[in-house]
């Protein structure tokens, strides 16, 4: 004998099993265009996202820049301009001794950040020099003459077309790096400097420039 008192609970249990798929299959919410699976604004609060646009600027994500002058915890700001090597080189001195410790993170660093482009020996023979122009080696002369304050300053300040690395590159990195270059440059063999760049083919191609014709020679004389 069927039990009247179970046909409501039946229903709502009917009834919920079918709003529970409607969810799961998601139905329009918000002002986004995605699903939110039935839940109303909960994912759609007034909120900065990445992806979505500045409310408070208008400006085309959230992702925004710290207020100038800011400073994070434990960073010192680089005091040097791109055009002051020579100062840094000067004034800059390593703060860190060439222990295993500091030279197995210097290696690490280098083979995570440098090696693309200056390659596994720093001959400037990185894979990206298949597609942009290529380094100069760290093995020349030149480079192991700078200071130590002068190596550094490059990747904090860039230099050709290496932008500057201050925000990707710790400075205790930096000069970690510096002490593995060190390293590096006593078992390679000291490289060539980089070659005069060369002349264009239209430059080479260009007939001379026909010289100007001659004043004619003035007569003496009287007439």
């Amino acid at each position: 004998m069927r039990n009247p008192a179970r046909t409501p609970a039946l229903a709502t249990l009917a009834f919920s099993t079918l709003l529970a798929g409607g969810c799961d299959l998601g139905l329009p919410a918000g002002r986004t265009p995605h699903r939110e699976g039935n839940r109303l604004d909960m994912n759609d609060q007034l909120k900065l996202k990445p992806q979505r646009k500045d409310i408070f600027g208008s400006r085309p994500t959230g992702l925004m820049e710290p207020q100038p002058g800011t400073v994070a915890v434990g960073e010192e700001p680089y005091p040097y301009a791109q055009n002051e090597a020579d100062k840094a080189g000067a004034e800059l001195k390593n703060p860190l001794q060439p222990t295993p410790e500091v030279l197995a993170h210097g290696k690490f660093v280098y083979e995570n950040v440098c090696i693309t482009c200056h390659g596994p020996r720093g001959a400037g023979d990185g894979i990206v020099t298949a597609l942009f122009p290529k380094p100069p080696s760290l093995m020349t002369q030149r480079v192991r003459d700078w200071p130590d304050g002068q190596l550094f300053h490059r990747p904090m300040r860039g230099q050709n077309s290496m932008p500057s690395h201050s925000r990707q590159v710790d400075q205790k990195d930096a000069w970690s790096v510096v002490l593995w270059i060190r390293e590096m440059q006593k078992t390679e063999p000291v490289a060539p400097p980089p070659a005069a760049p060369a002349a264009t083919t239209a430059q080479a191609a260009a007939p001379p420039a026909p010289a100007p014709p001659a004043a004619p020679a003035k007569t003496g004389g009287k007439s």
